[in-house]
């Protein structure tokens, strides 16, 4: 009776604890990790400004993404990346735990530094763009916030020029002069042409007057 009595008078205790606020929290979701292993590798050659051959495979920087081949940028990015860490030349190769070992390419996910200069970044800091991390739903990096600290304090390329085929304008609110009536999205490089599906929607940060100066200047057509 008295054992019966006892587990009674705990059981009571416990439920005026819950009662009187004992509350049971989850756990926080742990931060990305910061973890970065580093390894040697040697250049064989760059195909553009952010993938590169080397003799651990080929390497797609991390961070950054710059101008496509035929693209306003695309040969300085290339240039900049030989002269930064050149063919036949050791560079170190980050890979960080918070990120994929590979994309869709099957090309490893990289940072590359050769004597202190970190290509990414540099890269960024030359006109390209801080890109594929977990802004625009890839993984977290540790370098992220300064390659975006650097994109913001830097110009990317720009070569929408009468030369090009053409000029690019200010949008006026929400659309664009008659003159230059193409639409560009800066978030996503990507033009939208009058009667396209999205054209109305699109607030513009840019717009040009003709599809070859949106091309110029490292833009693609929307496909719808």
């Amino acid at each position: 009776m008295k054992l019966v009595r006892y587990v009674l008078v705990a059981l009571f205790g416990i439920g005026l604890a819950a009662g009187v606020g004992l509350t049971w929290d989850p756990p926080a979701e742990a931060a990305p990790s910061t973890k970065v292993t580093w390894s040697n590798a040697e250049v064989v050659r760059w195909k553009d400004g952010d993938t590169v051959v080397t003799t651990r495979g080929t390497i797609r920087l991390i961070g950054v993404d710059t101008p496509e081949k035929g693209r306003c940028g695309a040969a300085t990015a290339t240039r900049w990346a030989k002269k930064w860490a050149p063919v036949g030349s050791t560079v170190r190769l980050g890979n960080p735990a918070s990120v994929k070992d590979t994309d869709r390419y099957g090309r490893s996910l990289r940072y590359l530094v050769r004597k202190d200069v970190d290509v990414s970044k540099s890269q960024i800091l030359k006109g390209s763009k801080a890109r594929y991390d977990s802004t625009d739903g890839y993984q977290w990096h540790p370098r992220q916030a300064k390659y975006h600290k650097a994109d913001r304090a830097h110009k990317n390329y720009s070569c929408a020029t009468k030369r090009g085929g053409g000029h690019s304008a200010k949008p006026i609110g929400h659309s664009c002069p008659k003159s230059a009536p193409i639409k560009g999205n800066e978030p996503s490089h990507i033009y939208h042409m009058p009667g396209q599906r999205f054209y109305k929607i699109t607030g513009p940060e840019i717009c040009f007057s003709s599809e070859r100066a949106a091309q110029h200047a490292g833009y693609r057509k929307s496909k719808v």
